[in-house]
């Protein structure tokens, strides 16, 4: 795909495939055009030219929310929850398609809206268990740490029942217990079949998560391998330090 933005291509005709199944990692100094290859995937902007094949389906004309349905959710790497709201009501409120949402529907089937928010509300509370968040469900989401807020994120993706998730930093902000934390619910994720597909800066999380690496710079896919086949690879390090040769730990993060 490419995407430009005036004379400018932030993605310069990337084309790569993602495994089901796969954690992907997606690196590059800042400016390589990252975010705009995911809004791109997440259906933020539409490209210029190119395809975007999802599970057989061409989704690169949908909208945000059918690219949901087909199965890809996204966080973000500044996560906003709702402030004043409690925890658990930011995890409710990203379930799709509630009876509740409809005006018409609260008075003309309240027990059949009453029924959804409790199955809802369920659901919920497990992902809130699943990030171990669950103790914090009525506190406001304000109240959260920058890593509980990553975790909250993730519980609300997972409310999609996604087949694809678009991590954007995961680690960015977070603390080394909490960061162990999330990494271990995106491997017991990605075990349950979940794919992913991470934007990452610390070269330690990629290298212990993710296979394989893609690597961005100037807008155009540089290579893919394995993180250390990407760490060692020449053009990695001129695109990170310039053509400095890299010391043991590879390219900085």
């Amino acid at each position: 795909m490419t995407r430009r933005f005036g004379g400018v291509r932030a993605v310069d005709d990337v084309s790569f495939t993602l495994q089901a199944g796969s954690i992907t990692g997606l690196i590059g100094p800042n400016g390589a055009g990252k975010t705009t290859l995911f809004n791109l995937i997440a259906g933020m902007y539409r490209p210029n030219s190119g395809r975007l094949t999802f599970g057989g389906h061409r989704i690169e004309r949908q909208r945000p929310d059918q690219r949901t349905r087909h199965g890809i959710g996204r966080t973000f790497q500044i996560p906003r929850p709702f402030p004043a709201m409690s925890v658990l009501d930011n995890v409710m409120v990203a379930a799709p398609g509630q009876a509740g949402e409809r005006f018409w529907r609260v008075w003309s089937a309240p027990s059949r809206v009453a029924r959804e928010e409790a199955s809802v509300q369920a659901r919920a509370m497990d992902w809130l268990r699943f990030v171990g968040l669950d103790r914090l469900a009525e506190a406001p989401a304000r109240t959260l740490s920058g890593g509980q807020r990553k975790l909250l994120e993730l519980a609300r993706v997972m409310m999609l029942d996604p087949r694809l998730v678009l991590l954007d930093e995961p680690g960015a902000g977070v603390a080394p217990p909490l960061m162990a934390v999330i990494v271990e619910k995106i491997r017991a994720l990605n075990a349950q079949g979940v794919t992913f597909l991470i934007i990452e800066h610390d070269m330690d999380l990629v290298m212990s998560l993710c296979r394989p690496v893609l690597v961005m710079a100037g807008g155009r896919l540089l290579m893919e391998g394995s993180a250390e086949e990407v760490r060692r690879d020449p053009r990695v390090i001129d695109a990170y330090l310039g053509g400095v040769e890299a010391g043991p730990e590879g390219p900085p993060s």
